[in-house]
């Protein structure tokens, strides 16, 4: 693992990444990982099990974007987005295939990944190598700022209703599709999905209802509903890693 770092134009300091993979001779799938947290809290330190497992198919590239309230919505996207671009431009430094892009996240990370390959469709990239975005896969993903589904409202105390509050610091801003992916109306386009969720995850029914929506609108998406545990999904201590890991690398490598 190594660490680098790339200019944000909304953030005073550079944002951290952290890349994992070991180059070789052949360019490797590359995917662009948003760690999980509830945009208010979680490091990057927690996708390191997941990257490790996965960098010997791919170059892995963990974001270290900053937290609400400190960043917030509509700049914290405007930073996954430029990570995307980034990753864009130094690809053959890494090791990676330009043409072989994806995008992935856990929990608030699993929305970004899903903005991003909004914001994908709608902007393009420019320069000299274009991305190809091949792909996103969303894990447990906070996708709904009005927590209106069965599985969030049966979830007392719920820490996500805090963390959407310092994250969407204008009310009107909850509908809008880049914060809350599962209202938008046009997800026609957009790369197709591998939805993640868990048995008892508060998260299930929204990611779920996501990936209806997805495919309503032409989207290739495919869903796994896996066992729960007290740890994360992407924990190696999760009873369902290994499983992760696979379901993981059969999308990178297009299988």
């Amino acid at each position: 693992m190594r660490t680098t770092s790339f200019k944000s134009t909304v953030t005073a300091e550079p944002v951290a990444l952290q890349v994992f993979g070991t180059p070789t001779k052949y360019k490797q799938p590359i995917m662009l990982f948003f760690h999980g947290g509830l945009f208010n809290c979680g490091n990057i330190e927690t996708a390191h099990a997941l990257a490790n497992a996965l960098s010997e198919e791919a170059v892995i590239v963990c974001v270290d974007y900053p937290l609400a309230p400190r960043l917030h919505f509509p700049d914290t996207i405007e930073v996954a987005y430029q990570a995307l671009a980034w990753i864009s431009q130094q690809a053959a430094s890494l090791g990676g295939d330009a043409a072989r892009v994806f995008v992935a996240g856990e929990q608030a990370g699993g929305n970004l990944a899903a903005v991003v390959a909004m914001l994908f469709r709608d902007r393009g990239l420019s320069g000299k190598q274009r991305a190809q975005l091949r792909g996103q896969i969303l894990i447990n993903p906070m996708l709904d700022a009005s927590q209106s589904s069965h599985s969030m409202q049966m979830t007392v105390d719920s820490p996500c209703r805090r963390a959407w509050a310092e994250y969407i610091q204008v009310a009107s801003n909850a509908v809008h599709p880049y914060a809350s992916p599962v209202h938008s109306c046009r997800l026609a386009g957009l790369a197709p999905a591998t939805v993640i969720t868990t048995e008892s995850n508060p998260l299930r029914d929204e990611a779920e209802a996501y990936a209806a929506k997805l495919l309503l609108a032409g989207v290739p998406v495919q869903v796994r509903r896996l066992g729960d545990s007290e740890y994360a999904l992407t924990s190696a201590q999760h009873p369902c890693f290994q499983t992760l890991v696979q379901l993981m690398k059969h999308v990178l490598m297009d299988e």
